[in-house]
């Protein structure tokens, strides 16, 4: 709600209008009354309060008093530039008032977040001639937010012992054995690692480093373990506590990846915790699966980079200030699993992600997680408007594909109305290698993806109108399915349903390279299998499972010919005599199995539930067991409800249906749902206890920019030096910070420099103008903009000139800064507070602004020439000329509510 600026620098300046043509407008404005004095026409605080509560518009030129009158639009745009601003003052003065109920705010701060997009639309559009306005401080660098982390060669685990950091590691003190894998120069070398030769020597994180380091040592690797204290150093660079864990430090010649022999599964849930505004993603990891109850060996959160703003200190004597942080939303939606362990998961983020700032109000965000919870690498999609991710899948090599939705620009595709459907394929280390966008001119949604063995991509969900040569067949939405090749091309488009409302929940390949899919048509469950060859022809089987009772399939999953389906039923859901009746509650979650043959068979139905609500988000299956995911509001048999809504994780014996174990979990604000759940054979193994992850260590993420940011192959800016002609910056593919700067520069030729500032959170881009110059930035197009990707904001940036230069820029437009901060919101009284400061201060300098372009050039000429000589007589004309000035300025300013400043 708050993010309606993206920089601390931006302005609206061209260039500078001829003396003699200012001269002529001083006084054309001379009859209208600015809208600060306190007789103006201008409607009062609580009558422009009460309107835009009513009608939410904040600018609206036609209403100003000089709508009318030939004016230069100067003077135009600072007059309804005031009262917009005036306007979100007058909000911001009712949220400081401590009586004023939360259903008010929360809607005060509705229109408040409404009024800050029109300021910004308002601010871009404006057009001044005469002066140069930012709409932050006025800054002598430009800065991106956007830091792109240095790679080193270091892994640190989490806390493997807390204790004294010479005392022996309890979880190490039994049967450790493990491999550390090393390639160098083409060749793998494998390293037995086993603490028993450790012998009667204490197992302390320092003496396990030793006896490992001496193996790799004998093996002429480079690569070493130490010991490392973990936490966040103080005022004096002391790390409080007695965490530890290991360092691991490699060089970029060795890649190292670590397994087990002995291991055993374990599940990863992915979903949200929290609800609304206040949710973030949460990865949670399960072990000790034949147990009565599983272990929860890590649970981690994936949370969106929040707003923050400065506000007072309640009760301070100082004008003390203190950081108030808000929470933006980001929801996991699904996820995935690789060969070696990693953990995918997708879905929809509101704010920046890993230090990648997103273009538009939310956009797709996809993580990679090693086995121990570490967050691998983020990415996001980099959408003008809108985007989210709804499915992902992952192949034997590590390629992954994600599909999801998109409204408005995206790079350089093509945006065919309302919601379009999104596919993206991106490879192991999160590099994107094509992107597929389509859709009907209504909203399409892609509720799946999975991939063939020989890579071809099938994207299933709904759409309410024709595209790729399929007929919209009726009724609300139709069920669809397409088939893009392993390079991205489109090979099919087929629809799936008839007149009513349909739509396809869940895909999956079957045992014999052929695709089941799951639908819900009018409520009723219906699975069918078709030809991959021509899926055009129609299924080759359906099977319809009944009404399910304002219920819906989740997911779905494929064991040679043995179909899993997972989902939520009402009590009449009867494919079969169900194993455990369902348990009377609103809905239950459900397990159905399928034989795959010539047609299908249903073999049995099972319910999970309690007398509340429950749904099976999701479903995964490991040799006999069969494991779902989603969420309760009731308590599930032997356990209990924690929150208001607890996710859950279940287990069943795959070929009959019989119930093992449930586990519920709280989230954020008591709220909790599990959306994606998958199972590594060999994820429960010593290198829990070591704290390292199975499968290849990653020590650092790309260092190109449309890798790491929201910025997308060809997006781009503008820039101008000392108001010459804008030139164009466009990025590629594999551009870094330091060869995007390599560009800037060769505009910037002798007047300016970009360059890389390092800083603790990695690489930034940097633009400083010379002395007496002024650099200009410039937004790139809708849906490309290269500034909004980087942080950056388009604008002057300016650099004064010296005092003892004489040849300065005195031609130049005078500068006025608002110092408007990046954020504001009323959420509170301290942050309305904040506001309305910010909100008075600009108001003064617009006043500032309008005075210098309406005070006569004679009288600043008078003004700005400083002492003269004293005594004697003032000349008769001067005195006359005086006299006119100060009418005019009276007529102007009138009896001001602060006068002129």
């Amino acid at each position: 709600m708050s993010g309606w600026y993206q920089a601390k620098l931006s302005a609206s300046q061209v260039s500078s209008a001829a003396p003699q043509a200012r001269t002529a407008n001083e006084t054309a404005a001379a009859g209208v009354t600015p809208p600060w004095d306190v007789s103006s026409e201008t409607a009062s605080i609580e009558d422009l309060r009460r309107g835009v509560l009513a009608s939410g518009e904040f600018f609206d030129s036609k209403k100003s008093a000089f709508s009318d009158l030939n004016a230069p639009d100067d003077y135009k745009a600072l007059f309804d530039l005031y009262v917009g601003l005036k306007t979100l003052s007058s909000l911001a003065e009712k949220a400081m008032d401590k009586t004023v109920s939360e259903t008010d705010r929360k809607f005060i701060n509705t229109r408040f977040s409404e009024g800050l997009a029109q300021l910004d639309s308002f601010y871009d559009s404006m057009n001044l001639d005469g002066l140069t306005l930012l709409k932050g401080e006025q800054l002598s660098t430009a800065d991106s937010s956007v830091a792109i982390s240095r790679g080193e060669s270091v892994y640190v685990t989490g806390t493997v012992h807390t204790g004294a950091y010479d005392a022996e590691v309890a979880s190490l003190t039994g049967d450790v054995e493990f491999t550390v894998s090393v390639k160098k120069n083409g060749v793998t070398q494998d390293i037995a690692i086993n603490l028993a030769d450790m012998g009667a020597t204490t197992r302390s994180l320092d003496n396990v480093s030793a006896h490992i380091n001496t193996a790799l040592e004998g093996a002429g690797v480079m690569t070493r373990f130490s010991r490392v204290k973990l936490g966040t150093p103080d005022e004096n660079n002391i790390i409080p506590g007695n965490d530890y864990g290991f360092k691991v430090s490699g060089i970029s010649t060795e890649v190292v990846s670590f397994s087990a022999a002995s291991a055993s599964p374990a599940i990863y849930l992915a979903g949200t915790s929290g609800l609304n505004e206040n949710a973030a993603g949460q990865v949670v990891k399960l072990t000790d699966l034949g147990a009565a109850a599983p272990t929860t060996a890590f649970s981690t959160r994936l949370e969106a980079a929040p707003d923050t703003s400065e506000v007072a200190v309640v009760g301070s004597e100082d004008d003390e200030t203190r950081i108030k942080e808000e929470v933006n939303p980001l929801e996991i939606k699904s996820s995935a699993t690789a060969a070696d362990g990693s953990v995918f998961v997708v879905g929809t983020t509101s704010a920046a992600l890993g230090g990648a700032d997103i273009k538009g109000e939310h956009d797709m965000v996809l993580a990679k997680y090693d086995s121990t919870g570490k967050m691998v690498w983020s990415r996001v999609l980099g959408a003008a408007a809108e985007a989210g991710a709804t499915s992902v899948a992952v192949d034997d090599s590590g390629n992954v594909v994600v599909a999801g939705i998109v409204e408005g620009g995206l790079g350089s595709t093509t945006d065919i109305g309302g919601k379009d459907s999104f596919v993206a394929k991106y490879n192991a280390n999160g590099v994107e290698q094509w992107l597929s966008r389509f859709g009907g001119s209504g909203d399409d949604q892609p509720n799946a993806v999975t991939i063939a063995s020989d890579g071809t991509v099938y994207v299933a969900g709904k759409a309410a109108s024709a595209f790729g040569g399929a007929n919209h067949l009726g009724g609300a939405s139709d069920g669809y399915l397409r088939a893009i090749s392993s390079s991205g091309t489109t090979l099919s488009t087929t629809r799936i349903g008839g007149v009513g409302d349909e739509s396809v929940s869940a895909i999956t390949m079957a045992s014999d390279g052929n695709l089941i899919v799951a639908s819900q048509e009018d409520g009723v469950g219906v699975i069918r299998k078709f030809d991959t060859a021509d899926l055009a022809a129609g299924p080759l089987w359906t099977q319809s499972l009944g009404d399910m009772g304002a219920g819906r399939i989740g997911d779905i999953v494929v064991d040679g010919s043995n179909i899993y389906i997972a989902g939520s039923a009402g009590g009449s859901f009867a494919p079969s005599a169900p194993v455990t009746a369902h348990s009377g509650g609103e809905r239950d979650a459900v397990l159905i199995k399928l034989t795959d043959g010539v047609s299908a068979t249903v073999d049995y139905t099972t319910f999970l539930g309690s007398d509340k609500d429950e749904t099976a988000n999701a479903i995964t299956l490991d040799g006999s067991k069969i494991y779902l995911a989603g969420k309760t509001t009731g308590a599930l048999p032997g356990q209990s409800l924690i929150g208001d809504r607890d996710a859950f994780a279940a287990s069943f014996n795959a070929a009959d249906g019989a119930f093992d174990w449930a586990v519920q979990l709280s989230g954020r604000n008591g709220i909790s749902e599990a959306t994606g759940v998958s199972v590594v054979a060999g994820g429960d193994s010593v290198l829990d206890a070591m704290g390292l992850p199975a499968g290849t260590l990653t020590y650092a993420d790309s260092l190109v920019v449309t890798d790491r940011t929201a910025a997308r192959e060809g997006d781009h800016f503008y820039v101008s030096v000392n108001g010459g002609r804008r030139q164009k910056i466009t990025i590629d593919a594999d551009d870094t910070m330091r060869s995007l700067t390599f560009k800037i520069n060769g505009a910037l030729i002798l007047d300016g420099t970009a360059d890389v500032r390092r800083a603790t959170n990695g690489d930034a881009l940097r633009i400083s103008p010379k002395d007496g110059s002024t650099i200009e930035l410039f937004a790139g197009s809708e849906g490309s903009d290269l500034l909004k990707a980087l942080g950056m904001a388009p604008g002057a940036i300016v650099k004064k000139a010296s005092a003892l230069d004489k040849d300065g820029s005195a031609d130049a437009p005078p500068l006025f800064a608002m110092d408007l901060p990046t954020l504001m919101s009323l959420s509170d009284k301290d942050t309305s507070k904040t506001a309305f400061d910010a909100i008075s201060n600009a108001m003064t300098i617009v006043q500032r602004a309008y005075r210098e372009l309406t005070t006569p050039a004679a009288l600043k000429n008078l003004l700005n020439e400083g002492p003269g000589k004293t005594g004697g007589t003032v000349p008769a004309y001067l005195t006359k000329q005086l006299a006119n000035y100060t009418a005019g300025l009276e007529r102007l300013g009138g009896s001001t509510s602060g006068g002129y400043y």
